[in-house]
């Protein structure tokens, strides 16, 4: 589409929809939906807003109720995500990996992660024997073919990173230690400002 071109930020916004996103679509009307906790990701969500107000130039559905829904209604937008870059529709989604524009672009995955982690992410401490606070990442999500090119792109950044499956058929990639984590600030990061400050407490406190 003339209107848009691939970047960064929508990189790392088509990371964003991958993860808590899903496209719709019945020929009539276009709608791409985020969803997020009310509480945890209500300040991720006012940077959403002011993201597609500035780059997409649409005033998205905002709603707030048992949790955050944030819906962008453009038929150009919708079709430069899906037939140009290749996010799949919400039948597919669970099934496809990282589309292969973005792929062909280093920085575009370091961003897409970004997002995927902004929604599936986590990161917290634990006490291990002989390592108390013990920083842990993570990533969940039920696409396995997805996790896996994320968990291959995160080996090529020298990442190491464990993958496993969960009794609640998703996939967690996890990666351990202060290193990883400050690895992880610098060539990932988050613009999730809870996760962020949860990134930036762990490194200032217990690394």
């Amino acid at each position: 589409m003339d209107d848009f071109r691939l970047n960064q930020d929508i990189a790392e916004f088509c990371g964003t929809i991958m993860g808590d996103g899903n496209l719709w679509s019945n020929n009539r009307k276009y709608e791409i939906t985020i969803t997020g906790n009310k509480i945890d990701d209500k300040e991720y969500f006012e940077y959403l807003y002011s993201f597609i107000d500035k780059n997409i130039k649409k005033n998205p559905y905002y709603r707030i109720r048992g949790g955050i829904r944030l819906t962008i209604y453009s038929k150009k937008f919708y079709i430069f995500v899906n037939k140009d870059i290749g996010i799949p529709d919400r039948k597919l989604k669970r099934k496809s990996g990282i589309p292969l524009v973005i792929k062909q672009n280093e920085l575009f995955i370091r961003r897409f992660i970004r997002g995927i982690f902004d929604t599936d992410g986590t990161v917290f401490t634990s006490d291990k024997p002989g390592s108390p606070n013990y920083p842990t990442l993570e990533i969940s999500n039920s696409n396995l073919a997805m996790i896996r090119d994320i968990q291959y792109y995160l080996d090529k950044l020298g990442f190491r990173v464990h993958l496993r499956k969960t009794p609640k058929a998703e996939y967690k990639l996890s990666m351990y230690g202060k290193n990883m984590l400050k690895k992880w600030k610098n060539l990932i990061d988050s613009s999730n400002p809870y996760k962020r400050k949860r990134i930036e407490y762990i490194l200032e406190h217990f690394c």
